[in-house]
């Protein structure tokens, strides 16, 4: 009997119970993987160039929010503000401070010239607002004969009211007139105003003329007083210089002096040496002497006893008498130490 084939129960295939990657759409995954790997390789250096870009791009960003970060902390911070500000004007004081040490007197001219310079502008702001004022009581006068005019022309033309258009210029006058006395009032108060403001104007002009001249001594008086304390200053400086030295020049002077004393006590030293290399050379010259002053002594001893020798050239050589167990003298013992 036959044994049944259960595998097939449930309708199952071949197909279904292969793996994916042996099925056709597997081969074709295969291909495609295949295909991308082959792209991969062929393409590997621009892939790898691009993900370098990639990753520098990210990291310079997170630098730049980094950044972006700390400004925006510094800047809403009211500790660092207030640091950065009184940082901000204590060196603004340092600059200022060396530039009032250059020439502080060359300031106070400048701040007098400064003042002379504004009075003068404002003088001519006055002259100007004098001169409106002057042409603000001419248009004043010029309205007020005008309205004298108009008035008289409204009387006349009022006697005349038979005629034919007297009551319109009548009243065209008196309007005109009355226009001109609106304008006049309007006026006044301008022109007064202009009066006071110029008045004050006058009152401070003579002020800062005060101001200036008074500056200007003060400036004069600091001069001479900065000059003299300067000049005073100068004349200490240089009697301390006398006791303290100059730090620069008292080096050089102490090498100097330093390298006097060496080259001093060098030259001392080679004659002390020399001294002593003479003294021995002296005391053997004076033996010599004292040796040959005792042998003239002794030959004079003998000359006056009648016993001195003297040197005769045929006086026979001496001769040579052999010793025992001596060699015999060369033939040139005679003549050999005449040269030397």
């Amino acid at each position: 009997m036959a044994t049944p084939d259960f595998s097939r129960l449930g309708g199952g295939t071949d197909a279904e119970k292969r793996s994916f990657w042996s099925r056709p759409e597997g081969v074709l995954g295969l291909v495609v993987l295949a295909g991308l790997a082959g792209t991969g390789l062929y393409y590997f250096n621009q892939i790898v160039e691009f993900l370098i870009k990639v990753a520098a791009n990210t990291l310079h960003l997170a630098l730049l929010l980094g950044a972006l970060g700390v400004v925006v902390f510094l800047v809403t911070s009211r500790d660092v503000r207030t640091a950065t500000f009184f940082l901000f004007k204590t060196l603004m004081r340092k600059i200022a401070g060396l530039v009032i040490q250059l020439n502080p007197i060359a300031i106070l001219k400048i701040y007098v010239n400064d003042l002379r310079q504004k009075r003068q502008k404002m003088q001519g702001q006055i002259d100007t607002l004098a001169g409106q004022l002057v042409k603000l009581n001419k248009k004043i006068g010029e309205n007020n004969e005008e309205i004298k005019q108009k008035f008289a022309e409204a009387n006349k033309a009022g006697t005349m009211l038979d005629r034919p258009g007297m009551k319109e210029t009548a009243s065209l006058a008196t309007i005109e007139g009355a226009g001109l006395q609106e304008m006049n009032s309007k006026l006044l108060p301008l022109q007064r105003n202009i009066q006071q403001v110029l008045a004050f104007m006058e009152k401070v002009n003579q002020s800062a003329d005060y101001i200036i001249k008074e500056t200007e001594i003060k400036v004069r008086l600091k001069e001479v007083e900065y000059k003299l304390v300067k000049e005073s200053s100068n004349a200490l400086r240089t009697a301390v210089s006398i006791f303290k030295g100059d730090p620069d020049k008292k080096f050089y002077f102490d090498e100097s002096m330093e390298y006097i004393q060496d080259d001093m006590s060098q030259k001392l030293g080679e004659m002390k040496r020399a001294m002593d290399l003479s003294m021995d050379f002296i005391n053997s010259v004076d033996v010599q002497n004292g040796i040959l002053s005792d042998k003239g002594d002794a030959l004079l001893a003998a000359y006056n006893k009648g016993e001195f020798k003297f040197v005769t050239l045929d006086a026979p050589a001496p001769a040579y008498v052999a010793q025992p167990g001596q060699p015999a003298p060369p033939k040139d013992a005679g003549y050999r130490n005449l040269l030397e």
